[in-house]
């Protein structure tokens, strides 16, 4: 019994060993991803305020002109056009002025310096573009985890062939990523900012205005065991 005991004892210390021997039998390697996508999702906040014309022009008048140049310009104000709020302020005189928030939604950088212009004209001039996006940005997302994991595999590869050996399977996978998170573009998200693009004079050889493009990131730590 006694034998027995120190027996099973010895096995106990031993397993740890063996286990650690077995473990160390791998390549750890991180992949690393990036995609650049350009956006086709501008959303513009469009501020109507009655102290930003001659005359204090109602609100729902300003609303109307700004919604007929805006159709004039091919946008559907049902679809892209939503009013997020509005409020006024009092003053000691008695008297109020109101302002009124626009959200527009458009596709291109085209679209963006036509509305800008246009309701520059009209004297709407705060115009602030919120963020961009892309209408397939879960895909891409899907698509740069998954190029991810096969670049860390490509590197182990790589690195087992050099010293004559192989990889197996992936025995471990950590994700510190806590989704893919695009990076965001303010006002400045344009190549070319908006006071070059309406101050200055068009040439016939000025590039087109564009947007940033959105970058994703995303790395993943992986463990692969290796073979003789």
């Amino acid at each position: 019994m006694k034998r027995f005991l120190i027996a099973i004892f010895a096995l106990a210390l031993a397993l740890p060993v063996m286990a650690q021997e077995r473990e160390e039998n791998y390549i750890q390697v991180n992949g690393l991803s990036e995609i650049e996508i350009v956006p086709n999702q501008i959303y513009l906040s469009i501020v109507l305020d009655e102290s930003d014309t001659k005359g204090r022009q109602a609100i729902e008048l300003q609303r109307r002109q700004m919604v007929a140049a805006l159709k004039s310009l091919g946008i559907d104000t049902e679809k892209q056009l939503t009013m997020e709020n509005m409020s006024s302020s009092y003053y000691k005189r008695g008297t109020s002025l109101a302002t009124a928030k626009y959200q527009l939604l458009l596709s291109t950088a085209e679209d963006v310096m036509a509305v800008y212009d246009k309701l520059g004209e009209m004297g709407i001039s705060d115009i602030n573009i919120t963020r961009v996006s892309h209408t397939d940005i879960e895909q891409y997302k899907s698509q740069c985890r998954k190029q991810a994991m096969l670049n860390a595999k490509t590197v182990a590869t790589e690195l087992a062939e050099a010293v004559g050996q192989t990889i197996g399977a992936c025995i471990y996978i950590y994700d510190s990523n806590r989704g893919v998170t695009p990076t965001y573009y303010s006002d400045r998200v344009m190549m070319r900012t908006m006071a070059k693009a309406t101050n200055e004079e068009s040439t016939p050889a000025e590039e087109p205005v564009e947007f940033k493009k959105i970058k994703l990131s995303y790395s993943v730590n992986t463990k692969f065991r290796l073979k003789e």
